[in-house]
């Protein structure tokens, strides 16, 4: 803990990601996707589905709550808060308050198209409200009204954001006959009844902006910049090449710029911004990484490169903002939710005379070195892509900061491929020692 608070120090200008070490969240049978976090005061929250990926044919969720900043998480009661859902996540509201949506129900993707609104059910949407951070729940019936030229709403998606006014937008995806839309969708009843107040982008459009769109999924993400635009980010395909796309409004929703083409590719993206101004992006891809993106101005024209938090990762990654600096980002694999704790920074002072570690060995995914200092940095290198993963990007991997001389990294790296690691000893002043490097290693 008092390394993690070491950690949560801002400084001017951060823009390097620095994480702890995995946490376990949950590992059970059923989980397909990380689900979604918040933070609500001292306690945060992780609600995630727990069923099939089938596209609505099932449904239940689960939930765990950490009480100590993301170090420990304990499981909580299946289908809380809101009962048996398709879907369910939790956002923050203005006044501390939380809000929660969940989905009874997901349209037939077979069906596109074809279905009106009286396909869609009357208990379609549940809200739930919070005002003693997650503990209690009051629970009613939500509304979606969609004009007739859109379809239906085929999924609203996370996150709620809040103007000073106090309405509450949500992004969502409709299909229609006239094709597939990304929307924005705006509650001036704190989340009771929705209506759609514009379409930020249609399929046709982004095909036109050079971004192929392959799946039906417009997985979309809306944040504020720190300019005051507001930016959407929305996913086109689900292999790991499908490059995302980015919308942006000057007029706080009203109306969208054409879209503009990414260089990156994923799923189911997220947008922060976070107290300090710097813009997060993160997505990820079962073959291309678990990745956090930063625009450091906070206005998102511009990107720095992939920091990769976990190879092991689903497409459905999640992350919520812990302080002026710091996210907690949670990733799905082989049937679990990881969290890592992120903080940034600007790059460390290099102190030659500070000794670096030695005698690196990796067992059985436990990495271990030798010669302690206050803490080090542990960085894997990946210089070999494991077979059957040709999409698999080259990318610089997030340094880890750990306590000792040991860390457990048998699943985050990619299973078969070849790394080497680079290990800094860290002193109490935050300097890091030149780097000791591995021999070439095997995730087996």
């Amino acid at each position: 803990m008092r390394l993690f608070l070491l950690l949560m120090v801002t400084v001017a200008h951060a823009q390097m990601p620095l994480v702890l070490p995995r946490v376990p969240v949950i590992e059970r049978e059923g989980i397909t996707g990380a689900g979604q976090i918040v933070q609500a005061g001292k306690r945060l929250l992780v609600l995630y589905p727990n069923h099939p990926d089938d596209f609505g044919g099932s449904g239940g969720s689960g939930a765990s709550v950490s009480e100590d900043s993301g170090a420990t998480w304990q499981a909580q009661p299946d289908d809380w808060p809101l009962g048996k859902t398709v879907d369910v996540w939790a956002d923050r509201l203005r006044n501390g308050d939380l809000i929660a949506i969940g989905l009874n129900w997901a349209p037939d993707p077979k069906k596109r198209g074809e279905l009106t609104a009286k396909d869609v059910p009357a208990d379609a949407y549940l809200l739930g409200l919070s005002t003693d951070g997650g503990l209690n729940w009051h629970k009613e019936r939500m509304v979606i009204e969609c004009p007739t030229e859109f379809g239906i709403i085929a999924r609203p998606l996370p996150h709620v954001i809040e103007d000073e006014s106090g309405a509450l937008f949500m992004p969502a995806y409709a299909w229609g006959k006239s094709g597939n839309h990304a929307l924005l969708l705006q509650s001036k009843d704190r989340g009771r009844h929705w209506s759609v107040l514009s379409s930020i982008t249609t399929a046709a459009a982004m095909v036109k902006a050079g971004a192929p769109v392959t799946t039906p999924w417009l997985e979309t993400t809306v944040s504020p910049t720190q300019n005051g635009d507001w930016l959407a980010v929305v996913r086109t395909g689900s292999s790991a090449k499908s490059s995302l796309v980015s919308v942006r409004s000057t007029d706080h929703g009203q109306t969208w710029s054409t879209p503009e083409k990414l260089p990156i590719a994923g799923k189911l993206p997220t947008l922060q911004l976070l107290p300090s101004g710097v813009l997060a992006l993160l997505t990820a891809h079962t073959k291309n990484h678990c990745r956090l993106y930063l625009s450091t101005d906070g206005n998102g024209r511009a990107w720095s490169a992939a920091h990769v938090l976990s190879s092991q990762s689903g497409g459905n990654a999640g992350m919520t903002i812990t302080g002026k600096d710091s996210l907690l980002i949670i990733s799905p694999a082989n049937k679990r939710i990881d969290a890592w704790r992120v903080s940034l920074r600007a790059s460390p002072a290099v102190a030659d005379s500070l000794a670096s570690p030695k005698d690196i060995a990796f067992i059985k995914g436990t990495l271990t070195w030798s010669r302690a200092a206050a803490a080090h940095e542990v960085t894997p290198v990946l210089i070999q892509k494991a077979a059957g993963y040709d999409d698999t990007e080259i990318l610089p991997h997030t340094p880890i900061r750990v306590e000792g001389t040991k860390l457990d990294l048998g699943r985050q790296l990619l299973i078969g491929a070849t790394y080497v690691v680079e290990i800094r000893s860290v002193d109490r002043e935050g300097r890091v020692s030149p780097p000791a490097r591995s021999v070439p290693l095997v995730n087996r």
